[in-house]
């Protein structure tokens, strides 16, 4: 009896090493799914391609990288798609404040800290942007006209109110002294639906990031007004004032990062934070960076998680600020 007992100790201890073993050793064994909680176009779908394109160019994964649109409720159909595969760690999203944002706004059940956060990846500032023939010239006569009547121009967001183009657009124009909650907004479900709004005549103005409009501003089709960056921004935007050069003492970025399901395991975490940090150290990462006027800003799933719970706090402050917090 003892023999056998000790035999049975003996295959668990050498099952128990296999598991540990291969646990240490994760890595995908099926194609990666990069969500996209938004439409095609604009910033978060273009992460999310720009993300597996370079992860497949650089053989930085072993298996395929697919990116997979899920688009609707403020970006909470994402989160519920990718909630439905716990501990999986084959499966991302996106992240961007929405993340935070939806569960303050009371969209879904749970916030951030039921998924795994994984990276930040940038910080992204956002333009006023309005057509050419546009009346309004500049971010101040912006101001000094919703000062007067908020209500005297209307605003395409994507893709929720109390999203990052709306929070932080209702950022600086509360610094202006707008009052922010009579403002006219209309939602869209991605960046090229806002973009195609304003320029059709159905908003007149959209606060969306830089790389949306910069094909528009060199044909002249679009104009933007102010950037919500501490300082001017590169290239064809250069000439274009920030906010804080207008007289508007505000400046406020989005961000764009990756979280994975809840439930997944060091070993999986470790992984993503070699991966993604090989990624970010690319020239083709750099290079997309620039192209986008992004601004780098990767940390890893330690650094992330600790960004997320600050950014919890401050927007609850600035939602419920506005009557639009609906969690306590």
């Amino acid at each position: 009896m003892t023999q056998v007992r000790y035999a049975a100790i003996f295959v668990l201890a050498v099952f128990a090493g296999a598991v540990a073993e291969a646990e240490a050793q994760w890595k995908p064994d099926k194609p990666i799914e990069i969500v996209a909680p938004s439409g095609p176009g604009g910033t978060t779908d273009r992460t999310a391609r720009v993300v597996a394109k370079i992860l497949i160019q650089h053989k930085l994964v072993d298996v395929p990288v697919n990116v997979v649109n899920k688009p609707g409720g403020s970006g909470t159909i994402g989160l519920n798609y990718l909630n439905q595969h716990p501990g999986d760690g084959h499966y991302m999203i996106v992240a961007t404040t929405g993340s935070i944002s939806n569960h303050i706004l009371g969209l879904i059940p749970y916030n951030h800290t039921a998924f795994t956060p994984l990276s930040m990846l940038f910080e992204e500032y956002l333009g006023v942007n309005v057509r050419s023939e546009s009346p309004i010239k500049t971010g101040r006569d912006l101001v000094e006209m919703l000062k007067k009547n908020p209500e005297s121009a209307s605003f395409g967001i994507s893709t929720s109110l109390g999203g990052a183009n709306h929070t932080t657009l209702i950022t600086c124009l509360r610094a202006g002294g707008v009052d922010i909650r009579k403002l006219k907004a209309a939602v869209f479900p991605g960046g090229s639906a806002t973009t195609t709004a304003v320029l059709g005549g159905h908003v007149d103005v959209v606060n969306t990031g830089l790389g949306n409009m910069v094909a528009h501003l060199r044909t002249g089709k679009l104009r933007t007004l102010a950037i919500s960056s501490p300082k001017r921004m590169w290239g064809d935007f250069a000439s274009i004032p920030t906010w804080r050069e207008q007289g508007v003492p505000a400046d406020s970025s989005s961000w764009r990062g990756l979280m994975g399901p809840r439930g997944m395991t060091s070993q999986q975490i470790a992984y993503w934070d070699k991966v993604m940090a090989a990624m970010a150290a690319t020239d083709d990462w750099k290079k997309e960076l620039e192209e986008n006027f992004w601004v780098n800003g990767y940390v890893n799933a330690q650094a992330a998680k600790k960004r997320l719970d600050e950014e919890y706090i401050e927007y609850q402050t600035v939602l419920t600020e506005v009557g639009l917090a609906k969690a306590k």
